[in-house]
């Protein structure tokens, strides 16, 4: 791997291995030595191993006796039996001395022994737990995304069937959860209590065994999940492209930017990051909301108060909208890995092609209100901003993950910033006469 995609990973992971999933856009593989798995992925592959396990643990302890499984007998006759322990079993005879009257033999049993089923419950139970936290989250993302990505084209309805899907991936998991549980149950036909003690003694069948190699990896996912993974399926994890981890990348350095300044996000920004959505902030009584790929169409209006002309659809990586003078504005922040100039240039096409559901006022005659600046972000070597206009209107963020500086971001943010303190409140400065 090479450096530049490396230090996006280290801080993406460190930010949240989400981050690292593929979410709506094109992939490339990485190899799971470089520890990039991230949790939910992890999770899935552990409870695809453990459930699609299952059928032949059940078949190997109905059809071995390694479990040992014995019951208590206790008979008049010695043959083959030994003293039991049982004070009733003795009495005296005439002599006054004390002897057995009862012998204790082990007999084999038809029973399939409980305890390894028990410890099997307690490992999907983990397993559910794990999977309920994630869903929940995840199908938070999914839904605030679905809102974000809104759009008649293919690409929307691409993103559609992508967000779709990774919910079918969850309740495929749940159902598959849900279908060990049942067929434990039609096992030993009553319920069994989830025991977290390792089965003594443990059956020693081919998949006993190997359930045993990776019990402590399910049993403590967040240590041992990633190398999990590679242990049993010997291939590699899917990742985002490099584009979208460094727009990404782009995004947790904008909201680290933001809180620096005293903006305060109370909820988990990660889903937004990672599959679309709303970040808001806020500082006192003011409210800002970064829009992350909202796609903005020419026939449906977005809820981040937008839309698109002159074309069907635009789709840029950063809008941030907070009140002005006259109704919300917005700022664009477009990322690219290119140095480029047409391509960075490129990015004032947002200052034509998106402009405010609602209208301006001026001298009482309605106007349109586009962004106030187009900007992109570029992984260049320079300490500061590079204007592409007179006016400052587009321009380029210098963000290199290797030679990092946090000044110009945060310089460009804090324009935002004090347009937002000056207007942020959404009342309109009105003179009397």
């Amino acid at each position: 791997m090479n450096p530049f995609l490396q230090k996006l990973v280290d801080e993406l992971k460190a930010f949240s291995s989400e981050l690292l999933l593929p979410g709506l856009h094109g992939r490339q593989q990485v190899s799971t030595d470089m520890g990039t798995v991230a949790s939910t992925t992890a999770l899935l592959k552990s409870i695809d191993f453990l459930t699609a396990l299952i059928p032949q643990l059940v078949a190997e302890l109905q059809a071995t006796d390694a479990t040992h499984k014995v019951m208590l007998h206790y008979t008049p006759s010695p043959k083959q039996g030994t003293f039991s322990r049982r004070a009733s079993d003795y009495q005296q005879d005439i002599a006054k001395r004390l002897l057995p009257a009862h012998w204790l033999s082990i007999l084999p049993a038809t029973d399939i022994d409980t305890r390894p089923l028990r410890w099997l419950v307690h490992l999907l139970d983990l397993q559910q737990t794990a999977l309920e936290k994630v869903r929940k989250r995840t199908m938070k993302y999914i839904d605030d995304s679905l809102l974000t990505q809104q759009g008649h084209s293919s690409y929307a309805q691409n993103d559609r069937a992508t967000l779709l899907n990774m919910r079918s991936r969850l309740d495929e998991a749940q159902a598959k959860l849900g279908h060990a549980h049942t067929t434990l149950l039609r096992t030993v036909q009553l319920k069994l209590v989830p025991s977290s003690n390792l089965p003594y003694p443990y059956p020693r069948s081919t998949a006993w065994l190997r359930l045993r190699r990776f019990a402590q990896q399910l049993i403590q996912p967040k240590e041992y999940l990633p190398s999990f993974l590679h242990n049993l399926l010997h291939g590699v994890v899917e990742i985002a492209d490099t584009p979208y981890l460094y727009q990404r990348w782009c995004g947790i350095k904008l909201l680290a930017a933001f809180e620096s300044l005293g903006w305060i996000c109370y909820d988990d920004p990660t889903g937004a990051l990672f599959l679309g959505g709303e970040i808001r902030l806020y500082k006192a009584a003011i409210e800002l909301s970064i829009w992350i790929e909202p796609r903005l169409s020419q026939r449906k209006e977005h809820p981040s108060g937008f839309i698109c002309k002159e074309v069907t659809e635009t789709h840029p990586d950063y809008l941030i909208v907070t009140h002005g003078p006259s109704g919300i504005d917005a700022f664009i922040l477009d990322p690219t890995t290119t140095a480029d100039i047409e391509i960075r240039q490129g990015k004032a096409k947002y200052l034509v092609t998106v402009e405010a559901i609602a209208m301006a006022s001026i001298a009482g005659i309605p106007v349109v209100r586009n962004p106030l600046r187009a900007w992109s972000a570029a992984p260049l070597h320079t300490p500061h901003c590079e204007l592409e206009d007179d006016e400052g209107r587009t321009g380029t963020i210098p963000m290199h993950p290797l030679n990092w500086s946090k000044e110009p971001l945060l310089e460009w943010v804090l324009d935002i910033h004090n347009y937002a303190l000056a207007w942020g409140t959404g009342k309109q400065l009105v003179s009397g006469l």
